[in-house]
């Protein structure tokens, strides 16, 4: 009846036969059989013993008891499989079947050890073959029944069949219990469903036996909503575990909870997080401000937009051009919003504490002359030293746009060589703008002066004023338009498709004019 069960290895069956039955002193051998085993078990556990000894000295005892003559009952079996389940080995099934031809009834306990070995290995097949059988002897499900059914669907990663069984736990009015809620949650977590996890970790909140420890599932849920977009449950968990458990989050989780605070305009959550970043001795870097004034700049609030950097340069980050495109977009093209900001900049400089970033300065004029009110752009420039800023040059480059746009080169020159002279450094950015003001003249010669001038210190043009220069020399039939074309190319720069298109249209253009006059002449 045993024999194929006891088949573990060979070299255990021939110690076993050179052994006779041992001598036991107990009224009933059964009994101290399982006992014995029992101890072997819980010996294993506590001594981290091997995992193929165990069983082979639970298989002895087995056999002990077979040569007795005296009968296996449950509790015997129930040792046998936990003997199997830590080596990793099923036998299941097999065990079952000796059980009913003896006509013993399999308890509880054994079915919940079987369906704990099959979810380990994730055999749902087996597993579902162990409830036909629990359900044949009459043993109802339990909590801990579901349990372990979950635990294999969580091996399989089986979320939507998890959430069902969930449910059907709920209508047969079995209460689930932590560890089921906590093994669910994880599922949840690992795929990258932190909605499903924190709705869970709601309900999971509320029963007695939720402890301190299990807290950290806010950090997982925190983690997963905020690397996958879940603005509201981020901000739910970042208050539950950073807020309320002082948990401290890795810096990609930092960043990821700013990035949502911004995109959503949620100015309170990103000031939090800059808050626990600087507590915890991060260094800050531009990438923890940006979502920070994106988040304000959605408010519309300029004023307190204006003060985070202010609070960014004394954190030892310098703000630039990149830091005040949020600021910039909300302007847009609403040109009182411009002027607004503008006079909030000027109240700024005139209170104690509070300085003007020149990147903001910068901003204001690039903003102006990007909506083509070059005089008011100009005029915030000669009004820098109200604003308590010295121009650099971005400050620079903003002016040239606007001078760019009004046509005005002679300003546009003049304003240049001032700034140069204060100690403002030549940029391939600026100087390329100097060229391109110079194509608003009707002579084009100073264009090539200051191309000239970029050689000389090692400077290669921006693609944009060549195709500036190209396009006024092919318009004028400059002849200087061949010497500007190898110039572009020696630079790296092609010709593109609608600049050939552009001169040929020049040319027939001008074909056309020739024609008309001839034709004119004629008459």
């Amino acid at each position: 009846m045993l024999r194929s069960l006891l088949r573990y290895k060979p070299q255990i069956l021939k110690q076993c036969s050179q052994q006779s039955c041992r001598n036991y002193t107990s009224n009933s051998l059964l009994t101290e059989i399982n006992l014995k085993m029992f101890r072997v078990l819980d010996d294993a556990s506590a001594r981290n013993i091997s995992k193929a000894v165990t069983l082979s000295r639970v298989l002895d005892l087995a056999k002990d008891l077979q040569q007795s003559g005296e009968p296996f009952n449950a509790e015997t079996y129930e040792h046998i499989l936990t003997a199997y389940s830590k080596r990793g080995e099923d036998k299941i099934l097999t065990l079952h079947e000796q059980m009913e031809s003896q006509g013993i009834k399999p308890t509880r306990t054994f079915y919940h050890k079987a369906l704990q070995l099959a979810a380990r290995t994730g055999d749902a097949t087996t597993q579902a073959r162990i409830i036909e059988l629990m359900e044949k002897y009459g043993h109802k499900p339990t909590s801990k029944t579901y349990h372990l059914m979950l635990a294999c669907m969580r091996e399989n990663t089986e979320l939507e069949r998890a959430l069902d069984t969930f449910e059907l736990m709920k209508k047969q009015n079995i209460v689930p219990g932590l560890l089921t809620y906590l093994d669910i949650i994880d599922l949840a977590v690992n795929l990258h469903q932190p909605d499903v996890a924190s709705e869970l970790l709601e309900e999971a909140e509320k029963l007695p036996t939720f402890r301190i420890k299990d807290k950290f599932l806010y950090m997982h849920v925190l983690r997963s909503a905020s690397s996958n977009g879940y603005y509201k449950i981020a901000k739910l968990n970042w208050e539950k575990a950073v807020i309320n458990c002082n948990f401290i989050p890795d810096e990609g989780v930092f960043l990821n909870v700013l990035n949502l605070a911004g995109k959503h305009g949620d100015p309170q959550l990103a000031s939090d997080v800059i808050r626990v970043l600087g507590e915890q001795g991060y260094t800050y870097r531009d990438c923890h401000f940006s979502p920070l004034i994106e988040a304000f700049a959605s408010t519309g609030d300029m004023a307190s937009t204006f003060k985070v950097f202010t609070a960014m340069r004394k954190a030892g980050v310098i703000p630039n051009k990149k830091t005040t495109l949020p600021v910039a977009h909300k302007l847009g093209t609403d040109v009182n919003a411009i002027r607004k900001s503008r006079d909030i900049l000027i109240e700024m400089a005139k209170t104690d504490g509070q300085e003007v970033d020149i990147s903001l300065f910068n901003m204001i004029i690039h903003s102006f002359a990007y909506n083509k009110e070059n005089d008011e752009a100009i005029s915030v420039f000669v009004r820098a030293k109200e604003f308590g800023v010295k121009p650099n040059s971005e400050t620079l480059d903003a002016v040239l746009d606007a001078c760019i746009h009004c046509r005005d080169a002679a300003f546009g020159e003049m304003i240049y060589k001032e700034q140069i002279s204060k100690g403002v450094k030549r940029t391939v950015t600026n100087m390329s703008k100097m060229v391109t003001l110079m194509c608003t003249q009707n002579d084009y010669e100073d264009a090539f002066v200051y191309l000239e001038n970029m050689k000389k210190l090692n400077m290669i043009p921006l693609r944009g004023c060549y195709f500036k220069l190209v396009k006024v020399l092919s318009a004028a039939n400059d002849p200087r338009l061949k010497l500007a074309i190898e110039d572009m190319e020696a630079c790296g720069y092609s010709i593109s498709t609608h600049m050939e298109e552009y001169m040929e249209n020049e040319v027939e253009k001008r074909l056309n004019f020739t024609e008309k006059e001839d034709a004119i002449i004629q008459t």
